[in-house]
């Protein structure tokens, strides 16, 4: 009985369609069919065919990805320039808006513990986005590293997951091996988000390895063989002969990522409370962040939703500085891309609360670098692994898995877009020049999302860093008033005042 009422699973595909209708039910203004908000809905929504694509292995989908991000930049980047902003009410109540919100949440979070810990036969392998896109990158990696063993012309493995080759550079250059398998940060952090993919590519290299023991390239293969290789190269050899995960190997990653997903939530919901002072615009943001394909379908990518939940939270404690220096400080050194948004932070906190924002963000980074030096096993170690925590590797990358990945140096084909990127972020530190919580929250997910041009590993997919950000965007009212000068220290100088007056 537990097997008939307890399997939840929706494929993709489906919750694709059914997320579009939903969210055009609840959010979709019916009597206004032209507004803003629409062309909103319509570009969140237009993320999901995208990430479809992706997942079936197509790599038109991370065109279609990155063409629609495009497009959520220039509403980002325009977004200052709208300060007429009426209140649109969504097409259900209060009541119904808690409900869904909380129902989703229970969804979500069951069916992150059931796509972990299942085992999957070739019917079930399409169980959401993130199976997908792990099988195709394994699949992937094993092409390369039989390639890179046959041009080698040894039988050892390469090491692709930190890009170290085998063989001499000669042979080595000619092979295309995708060596970038994560974004960049510390390494503990990204050996625990890299923890569910590298195990299925662990066992899957295993069964490739038994099945070729013995087999001479350079020769014809038998029937036999040629049999197992075939059988390999099926969904339910390489993801069903064994289980995803050992539950007890898995339990900081369910737990986590269930954390992570409820703090972004959360921070939605607070945000709208205690800085829009409308409590519906928090839960129907939450709501429709829910709703979208990708949360549901990418439910346990720690460096997808750890740095998202820090970000929502900085951009919540804007109104204390060390605090929200800390939060994009540990987000900064976990994966690196948030440090862009140092200089436009410090923009906004320039008139008051500067020193203390960067004196934490700044501080609070450098903590995290050293503590790091020791796990990752002394100093020597560490600067063999500086250039992944610093970025290096991330932004200039001779290989990639993605976009990015086309024929040639790739890294040369980035630079351009790199230089660009750094051109957009000095744009918004002066631009406008007066800043309020709302162009922080635009010009915040505007740089998140740009920063998705310049990674290489799947670049367009880590939507938790902009995804709410966006959301909040999008409902938000006139935040005109809410600057750093006016309400930063204004409970202080109010009692200095009161002080002063009881003294006359």
């Amino acid at each position: 009985m537990f097997n008939v009422f307890m399997l939840y699973e929706v494929n993709p595909t489906t919750w694709f369609y059914l997320s579009w209708l939903m969210i055009t039910g609840i959010f979709f203004k019916f009597r206004r069919v032209w507004s803003v908000r629409n062309l909103d809905l319509f570009l969140l929504l237009s993320l999901g065919p995208g990430l479809l694509l992706i997942g079936n292995n197509f790599y038109w989908g991370y065109v279609v990805t990155l063409s629609v991000l495009f497009l959520l930049v220039i509403r980002m980047l325009c977004d200052p320039m709208m300060n007429r902003r009426p209140l649109l009410e969504v097409n259900l109540s209060k009541s119904g808006l808690i409900f869904c919100c909380v129902a989703l949440m229970l969804f979500n979070i069951a069916g992150l513990v059931l796509t972990q810990t299942r085992d999957y036969s070739e019917s079930q392998v399409n169980a959401s986005l993130e199976q997908l896109m792990m099988f195709h990158l394994n699949s992937q990696l094993l092409d390369a590293e039989e390639s890179q063993n046959a041009t080698t012309g040894n039988g050892e493995s390469g090491s692709l997951a930190s890009g170290a080759g085998v063989g001499n550079a000669e042979n080595v250059a000619k092979v295309k091996n995708p060596s970038l398998v994560h974004a960049p940060g510390l390494p503990f952090f990204t050996r625990l988000s890299d923890f569910p993919r590298t195990w299925r590519y662990e066992k899957i290299q295993n069964i490739q390895n038994i099945q070729n023991a013995g087999v001479n390239p350079t020769r014809p293969q038998n029937a036999t063989t040629r049999m197992a290789r075939e059988q390999l190269n099926t969904p339910a050899v390489q993801l069903g002969h064994f289980p995803v995960f050992p539950i007890r190997q898995i339990r900081w990653t369910i737990f986590l990522a269930t954390l992570a997903q409820i703090a972004i939530v959360t921070g939605i919901v607070m945000t709208g409370w205690a800085h829009f002072e409308n409590f519906n615009t928090g839960i129907a943001a939450a709501t429709l962040y829910l709703l979208l394909p990708y949360v549901c379908q990418i439910p346990s990518r720690l460096d997808h939703l750890i740095p998202g939940a820090l970000i929502v939270w900085a951009v919540f404690s804007w109104r204390l500085p060390a605090l929200s220096g800390v939060l994009l400080g540990i987000a900064a050194a976990l994966c690196y891309y948030p440090l862009f948004l140092f200089p436009l932070w410090c923009a906004f906190y320039w008139s008051r609360g500067l020193w203390r924002f960067l004196l934490t963000s700044v501080g609070t980074f450098l903590f995290l670098i050293c503590i790091s030096i020791p796990i990752a096993g002394g100093w020597s170690e560490f600067l063999a692994q500086s250039g992944d925590i610093f970025g290096c590797i991330g932004l200039f990358s001779r290989s990639a898995a993605g976009f990015w990945e086309i024929e040639g140096q790739s890294v040369f084909y980035r630079l351009p877009v790199i230089a660009i990127y750094m051109m957009l972020v000095l744009f918004l530190t002066f631009w406008p020049s007066r800043k309020n919580i709302g162009t922080l929250m635009s010009s915040s997910a505007a740089l998140m999302a740009g920063a998705q041009f310049c990674h290489p590993f799947q670049g367009g997919t880590y939507m938790a860093w902009f995804l709410p950000l966006m959301i909040l965007v999008i409902f938000r009212p006139n935040l005109e008033d809410r600057t750093a000068y006016r309400t930063i220290g204004r409970r202080r100088r109010r009692l200095v005042s009161m002080s002063a007056s009881e003294n006359l």
